[in-house]
């Protein structure tokens, strides 16, 4: 990863404490970078993800909600709100009731009634404030000594996107992931600005931007997962690669030959058992998958620009093990869980 130049290396040098988030549906996983130390010694913490921690938060309320803050991950979260709403009234503020929908209509007709920030306080509810980030983790490493005074702070999280008038959310989700194919894998990546249309990055982003004063990198966590899985010695000596991240909400497979995309696919995990990903993979390499068999069977979509036979199948994920067997299970910095943060971490060395 560091051998590509001294001129980066000395790039590098400039941005040394690096803190990386990788958000997914289950899990945060968060790894603490050093420059002079390495990822053999970074500091690591996988703990559970913030949809999921605040979905409990909203099980255990016996009461009306009154919901701020930022646009967050959905899934769980969400699921408890709706559930939620058959027995108590639930308000939110807007950007926060983005969680659930872009389109805020879709969130009135839930039962959802939406306020301004200044009528927050007039509401005799419950407050819950929701956010991707919680500064809490900053107290946390802090107490052990962990300096924690960064100079970058990268986050991946899946953003779907706002999707236009009669496109899905699918749909729109793999609008944003076809566009980068030809492209490498860091062209999933955004420094220190976010395109307004990904609403949850931008969220993030701007929330973060209030109190860090260094650079922020937001990316998708597919392609952190992918880029990570590179770092690994087998993977990163090859030339063409499929590398398969297996997350416990979305599985995506990239076709690359080197760094570059030549081909992609993304499905919902749930809908996929080793069988069926090995015959999309066979496709993928072959260069004849398409977006309709994909996204027809309930995922995301397909797009290759050509074929490409992999020297290697590198498998990586919290779900990986339902697949073992279809490649090497690759471990970037001797870590499954650390795949996302140590491509997040690959991406600033290389940007910066």
């Amino acid at each position: 990863m560091r051998d590509a130049g001294g001129a980066r290396d000395c790039e590098a040098q400039k941005f040394m404490n690096i803190l990386a988030i990788d958000i997914g549906a289950g899990t945060q996983d968060v790894m603490v970078y050093d420059d002079e130390k390495g990822f053999d010694n970074a500091y690591k913490l996988v703990l559970p993800s913030p949809t999921r921690f605040f979905a409990e938060e909203v099980r255990k309320s016996k009461q009306d909600l009154v919901i701020t803050g930022d646009t967050m991950g959905g899934g769980p979260f969400s699921r408890a709100v709706l559930e939620h709403l058959r027995n108590y009234k639930v308000f939110m503020t807007e950007r926060a009731a983005r969680t659930l929908r872009d389109d805020l209509e879709i969130v009135k007709n839930y039962g959802i009634e939406i306020i301004s920030e200044d009528e927050v306080a007039n509401k005799k509810a419950k407050p819950i404030r929701i956010s991707d980030f919680n500064r809490g983790l900053l107290k946390f490493l802090s107490s052990f000594g962990v300096d924690t005074s960064f100079d970058v702070i990268a986050i991946a999280v899946q953003d779907h996107g706002i999707a236009p008038q009669g496109v899905t959310d699918r749909e729109n989700r793999f609008r944003l992931i076809e566009e980068k194919v030809g492209s490498g894998i860091e062209s999933f990546a955004y420094l220190d600005n976010v395109p307004e249309n990904l609403s949850r990055m931008h969220s993030i982003f701007e929330s973060v931007k209030k109190w860090h004063k260094g650079h922020i990198l937001m990316m998708d966590t597919g392609p952190a997962a992918v880029l990570g899985s590179l770092e690994d010695e087998r993977v990163k000596e090859k030339k063409n690669r499929i590398c398969i991240n297996v997350g416990n909400a979305h599985t995506i497979a990239m076709s690359l030959n080197e760094e570059r995309i030549t081909g992609v696919f993304e499905h919902h995990t749930h809908h996929l058992d080793k069988q069926k990903l090995s015959y999309y993979v066979k496709k993928l390499s072959e260069g004849t998958i398409t977006f309709k068999e994909v996204f027809d069977d309930g995922g995301h979509g397909a797009l290759v620009i050509g074929e490409n036979q992999p020297e290697i199948i590198s498998v990586t994920g919290p779900k990986r093990e339902k697949m073992k067997g279809l490649g090497i299970f690759s471990a970037p910095a001797g870590d499954m869980m650390m795949t996302g943060p140590v491509g997040l971490i690959t991406a600033v060395l290389n940007r910066l």
